[in-house]
């Protein structure tokens, strides 16, 4: 009867857990971005990194990122909050440039900033790199 008993309250306990947390998380939407990206002479760039990123809030945790294809195309969808985001490309695995970098074949390019709402929804993007 004692196990049954303490079976009973861990169960309530964690369902109420549970339900508070749900109740807790932010509601989140699905937003779509697609396009193209292209050099400084508007010709593709195959195997480039993208991300979606906060364009103001801190970054905590994953940042979504996809590689373009043979024609410099992507589509990316993620779950996340209404918020204000960019979309940038790299020529390398990082959508960043961190001071003193001394890579000089390390680009990057970022779209004006997106604000997505409360909805799902889908946005069109070119990304063009300038010439260095």
């Amino acid at each position: 009867m004692k196990y049954a008993l303490t079976i009973l309250i861990t169960l309530v306990a964690c369902s109420t857990f549970l339900s508070t947390t749900a109740q807790d998380e932010p509601q989140r939407y699905a937003y779509h971005v697609w396009g193209n990206v292209l050099d400084e002479q508007s010709r593709t760039m195959p195997g480039t990194t993208v991300c979606l990123v906060p364009a103001e809030r801190p970054i905590n945790g994953r940042i979504p990122c996809i590689k373009t294809d043979n024609e410099g195309a992507f589509a990316l969808t993620v779950k996340d909050i209404p918020d204000k985001y960019k979309v940038c490309a790299s020529t390398t695995d990082s959508p960043f440039i961190l001071e003193g970098d001394k890579d000089k074949g390390h680009r990057v390019v970022c779209s004006k900033v997106i604000e997505f709402g409360a909805q799902d929804e889908c946005r069109k993007v070119a990304l063009i790199f300038e010439a260095q």
